[in-house]
């Protein structure tokens, strides 16, 4: 199947997608309206409306009012039915011919969306080439640094590197460890592709302050607010600086792991981004590390003598909030400690913020508990300490660490050096 054809299929599933989701609102739009008519049928017939004539006459136009409403509801179930019908109907004219077991009508959409995206994701040459646009969303972590590693260089070997920008979400120096932003650039300058940074007006305490709530597992701001919502305008200022007269292919990448919790492990290697993509742009996302275990992650980052961000090294796993409210118990302490150690007042501030908004950072676990703990720790053992290249020793070792260390300083200096020359970005 050509890459036509496969985008001609990707447009047919987004369009069946939509036409289902508009028909399941309008389905939901109708319920709203006929509960809200039948709740004010029982206070129109009220006794004491009924000897008061202008009262009485005020409730009937807002009941005719609900009651227009209502049918409106109904008239829109009815059109998106028909409108999603025909587009599934589309769809699997479309992809009949290319199915297995011909005659079948082309199995189930997810078979459809299954087969299609799983055949992309293995031939990601073609799909870079295809590409109009690559957005890489790097934390400047681990697995964004190898995430972006893997995305440059098949996007160099296939002559597209032009293509490739790489974007970060700025979460502030309240939310985030020093040098975050900078590491990104230096990063994405290493490989010589476009730096885009997005920030949100306010920070994550200030979110917290105003929602009187911290984050959690089920309303992670920190993600939605912070991060993805600052990067969605991303995807139309894109569609219109590349000014096609057709619809713009965009791939965003993300350096996410399945082995990370069982929720990543769900995600596949390629899906449509249905909120993101239209009929000017289709948005497929795309996690090129999805396999890859931890080992992998700092093996490659060895081999490649690939800057990672010194917080690994005092042993923090992951170059998130300071303080994630998903992070262990033994994580955070360790957290605290950290700051400590580089002069940060972030504890202090937390401290104050739990104290001001009296919402617990955790249901079981306080700010304040894990000070306390740190400061025990601290007592106990002094403080933190750690030295350059401990994370790699701890994964690939003392010889493999050392042999880092040398080619990460020889790449730096040569970035510096090009950067002097004129050469660097």
């Amino acid at each position: 199947m050509d890459m036509t054809t496969r985008r001609r299929l990707l447009e047919g599933i987004r369009r069946a997608h939509q036409a289902d989701a508009a028909y399941t609102a309008a389905g939901r739009a109708r319920t709203r309206a006929a509960k809200a008519t039948a709740v004010h049928v029982r206070s129109t017939r009220d006794p004491q409306l009924q000897g008061a004539f202008a009262e009485l006459k005020a409730e009937q136009a807002v009941h005719a009012g609900l009651v227009r409403r209502e049918q409106e509801a109904g008239a829109k179930v009815r059109r998106t039915f028909t409108a999603a019908r025909a587009a599934n109907r589309a769809l699997a004219a479309l992809y009949t011919p290319y199915a297995l077991g011909r005659g079948t009508g082309g199995g189930s959409r997810s078979g459809v969306v299954a087969a299609l995206l799983g055949e992309l994701a293995e031939t990601p040459r073609e799909l870079i080439l295809a590409a109009d646009k690559i957005l890489v969303s790097t934390s400047a972590g681990k697995d964004s640094l190898v995430c972006g590693h893997r995305v440059v260089t098949l996007a160099a070997e296939a002559g597209c590197l032009d293509k490739v920008v790489m974007v970060h979400a700025d979460l502030g120096e309240e939310s985030e460890w020093p040098g975050v932003r900078e590491l990104a650039q230096r990063q994405a300058e290493r490989w010589g592709v476009e730096f885009i940074v997005v920030k949100a007006d306010r920070g994550l305490l200030g979110l917290v302050e105003k929602r009187g709530m911290w984050p959690d597992a089920a309303r992670r701001l920190c993600t939605a607010t912070l991060k993805r919502d600052q990067i969605a305008p991303l995807f139309k200022r894109i569609t219109d600086a590349l000014g096609l007269d057709e619809q713009a292919l965009i791939l965003s990448a993300l350096g996410i792991r399945a082995a990370e919790s069982p929720a990543r492990a769900r995600k596949l290697p390629l899906s449509i981004d249905m909120r993101a993509s239209t009929g000017q742009r289709m948005v497929l996302t795309w996690h090129p590390i999805l396999e890859l275990s931890e080992a992998d992650v700092w093996q490659q980052i060895a081999d490649a003598a690939l800057e990672y961000h010194p917080v690994y090294d005092a042993l923090i796993p992951r170059l998130s909030c300071v303080f994630c409210v998903l992070a262990g118990r033994d994580v955070l302490v360790r957290a605290v400690r950290l700051c400590w150690a580089l002069g940060l007042d972030l504890p202090a501030r937390y401290v104050a913020l739990e104290e001001h908004i009296g919402h617990r950072f955790r249901e079981k676990l306080s700010v304040t508990e894990i000070v306390a703990e740190a400061a025990r720790i601290e007592a106990e053992e002094g403080p933190l300490v750690w030295a350059r290249g401990d994370a790699l020793r701890r994964h690939v070792g003392e010889e493999a660490a050392a042999d880092y260390l040398r080619r990460l300083a020889l790449v730096l200096t040569a970035q510096c050096g090009g950067k002097r020359d004129g050469r660097g970005q």
